[in-house]
């Protein structure tokens, strides 16, 4: 009897190991090969989603081993779709390219190369070079993207001083379109930066009172002084104030100005953009970019996309808190500090441009609705932005990492 239970549990542990409950030991039959993913399905439907990534092990990884993650996340993993995003790549696909960047930052080493091999650029022509950043800003995010986009930044700022201010323009725009937060500092870095080489062909070429492109001229008449002369093209229709044209005409003191003395005066309107995304705020002379600021906006992502216009400009303004107790200029309560622009709209009252006590707030939502901005970006900007241009407010998503 004893023999024959012995026999039972034998032939049972065999029967186990051969196809049991584990199934450890069976080899799965070959999955048909299904037709190859179209690069839609690869980017996904949502401009705005999340990579998508695989559940294997990252490559490279031993055989049989388990890929190492730190707890609470997902470590480094093979991107699902690779073949086809980078041949997406190869042909210089936009939206591919954009995934791409987006992909590097989390991807497995052996992928990440991949990506970055291929986002290489093949030209040293502007045009070429600025078309291998994608559509958005998610080359910010990783220093193989940044020192793909220096690469752009130095072609652009090596061309002639009008031919720069269109390539340096179209380079910062794309930097600012997308997500940029105040723990980004690399990304912030990099704006900054590109952004300080191309300020000094603004100030050369853009500011330059004989460069009449998109302007009209104007001869400085006796006892004229600049705030008169910008009322008289406002007159006309063009919205210029008389800081506008000292900025423009390189006009350090406005009190300076002598008889006979020539003028620009810009025809093609000033305009500001704030991106939310990137909380930055860009001042525009047509479409010559002439200034960039980094700011703070509404908490819980309240200021309205839409578009104002400047209405006022007051500086050393008093403060209404929302409990309608008035903080005169000065006050240690009023939050506004030297300047408040006031944006006038049909539909959202109470918005405006300022200052802020708190700089820790700048590139953050945080604000009651209002553009909170460093003192001395709020004092250049109000002696830049003249009434009646507009303030346009956007929020540029970018493929998130």
């Amino acid at each position: 009897m004893r023999a024959f239970i012995f026999g039972l549990l034998v032939a049972a542990g065999l029967m186990w190991w051969l196809g049991g409950s584990g199934g450890d030991a069976k080899v799965a039959p070959s999955t048909p090969p299904s037709s190859p993913a179209t690069l839609d399905g690869v980017l996904g439907s949502s401009e705005g989603a999340a990579p998508s990534l695989s559940a294997g092990s990252p490559a490279g990884s031993p055989a049989g081993g388990a890929a190492s993650s730190p707890a609470g996340g997902a470590g480094p993993q093979p991107v699902a779709g690779l073949e086809q995003i980078l041949e997406a790549v190869g042909q210089r696909q936009a939206a591919a390219i954009s995934r791409a960047f987006a992909w590097i930052p989390s991807a497995a080493a052996a992928d990440r190369q991949r990506l970055v091999a291929a986002l290489q650029p093949s030209s040293e022509d502007f045009e070429a070079l600025l078309g291998g950043l994608g559509e958005d800003n998610g080359f910010l995010h990783s220093a193989e993207g940044r020192g793909i986009a220096s690469k752009v930044a130095a072609a652009a700022m090596a061309l002639s001083d009008n031919l720069a201010i269109t390539a340096g323009t179209r380079l910062l725009n794309l930097t600012l379109r997308g997500h940029i937060t105040r723990e980004d500092a690399a990304a912030r870095a990099f704006v900054d930066d590109v952004y300080r080489q191309y300020r000094i062909r603004v100030d050369r070429w853009l500011c330059d009172p004989t460069n009449v492109a998109g302007a009209r001229s104007h001869t400085v008449a006796k006892g004229e002084p600049l705030a008169r002369i910008a009322a008289k093209f406002r007159k006309e229709g063009i919205k210029v104030e008389d800081g506008t044209l000292a900025v423009l005409n390189r006009i350090a003191n406005p009190n300076s100005i002598q008889p006979g003395q020539k003028l620009k005066v810009p025809v093609a309107p000033l305009r500001a953009v704030l991106e939310k995304r990137s909380f930055s705020l860009a001042v525009y002379v047509g479409e010559d970019l002439l200034r960039v600021y980094w700011v703070g906006h509404g908490e819980h992502d309240r200021t309205p996309v839409t578009e104002f216009v400047v209405d006022e400009k007051q500086p050393q303004p008093s403060w209404t808190s929302p409990d309608g107790q008035v903080y005169g200029y000065g006050h240690p309560k009023n939050i506004l500090g030297e300047y408040f622009i006031k944006l006038r709209h049909s539909t959202y009252s109470g918005f405006g441009a300022h200052g802020t006590p708190e700089p820790s707030t700048i590139c953050t939502m945080s604000s009651m609705g209002c553009i909170r901005m460093l003192a001395p970006d709020i004092a250049d900007l109000f002696v830049i932005l003249p009434r009646g241009c507009t303030v346009t407010v956007r929020a540029s998503e970018s493929m998130r990492r």
